[in-house]
């Protein structure tokens, strides 16, 4: 699966082009660690795309070619350190993550994670917020074979400063991708209650209407295929920010001279992209019929 959630650190590859002086290679940084969950991290370095040389070659070649697949990276809640193992994962892109499964997040414990290689170096760090969660999930037609989903939650504290971004993968997939336009503070919400209209992040993005991002209930694929993962987590503010920039990316993407990378803040220091502690929950649905979906509170 090429096109997932690393498409934002894709973005952030490009860090010139042949008529800017040239850079010195950065550390382009990914990571997140559920509640409950174990560290997942990426890294490569930075590109300075010269369009004459590099028009014909795919991203993800480029990508690949940039991968660091003997880094150090290093885990650390305040009171132990783990180095995570990198492992060859086709499933990401760059197709290496480096991961521990004796560091699991806690909600309200800070990480900060350190990644090095050569002279390269970064660091992050992040505090799991409290898990989120939603009450229901509506699956309704909308027309044609166009499906129509939205999540309800009524918890909120609107008084709370509390951010929340939406992640899809479709069922038997690995890694998430954030839903675009999913992505609110707590605030937003109308007296504690929030309705969320979910996108499909999974769509081929060359496609430039927003009608695109709309579920397709298409009865030539098998209903398996029109299975999906929802992760609904709470998060940070500088992983709101970050979120809340790509978002604004989609919205603007193919507009040119903007530049992408120098408009996507993160929390990585020495580098580009972000290391997020996420509150997550998790809900399977599918989208092969008209559905309510209904939750426990955890």
């Amino acid at each position: 699966m090429k096109k997932i959630l690393y498409i934002v650190c894709a973005a952030l590859l490009f860090v010139g082009c042949k008529h800017e002086a040239p850079k010195q290679p950065t550390l382009v940084f990914e990571g997140w660690i559920d509640a409950s969950g174990t560290p997942v991290v990426l890294i490569h370095k930075s590109y300075t795309l010269d369009i004459t040389v590099d028009r014909d070659i795919e991203l993800s070649s480029i990508v690949e070619r940039q991968l660091i697949p003997f880094g150090k990276v290093t885990i650390s809640d305040g009171a132990d350190e783990v180095v995570l193992t990198g492992k060859l994962d086709t499933t990401y892109l760059p197709p290496y993550t480096y991961t521990s499964l004796d560091m699991r997040g806690q909600v309200g414990k800070t990480y900060t994670v350190t990644a090095k290689y050569n002279d390269l170096y970064a660091t992050a760090t992040t505090t799991i917020p409290p898990i989120a969660y939603i009450d229901s999930l509506s699956v309704r037609g909308a027309g044609g074979d166009i499906m129509d989903l939205r999540a309800y939650m009524s918890h909120i504290n609107p008084d709370e400063d509390a951010y929340y971004a939406f992640f899809l993968k479709q069922f038997g997939d690995k890694q998430y991708q954030f839903c675009p336009f999913c992505v609110f503070k707590g605030k937003d919400a109308t007296d504690g209650k929030m309705e969320v209209r979910l996108y499909n992040p999974l769509v081929d993005r060359s496609l430039s209407s927003v009608e695109n991002y709309y579920f397709h209930n298409d009865s030539t694929k098998p209903k398996e295929k029109r299975v999906f993962q929802l992760k609904v987590a709470r998060i940070d503010y500088e992983s709101y920010q970050f979120w809340k920039a790509y978002n604004e990316q989609i919205v603007t993407r193919g507009i040119l001279f903007v530049p992408v990378y120098r408009n996507i803040p993160g929390n990585v220091r020495g580098g580009y992209g972000y290391f997020s502690g996420m509150g997550s929950s998790f809900y399977i649905f599918a989208i092969s019929r008209d559905s309510t979906y209904r939750f426990s509170p955890l």
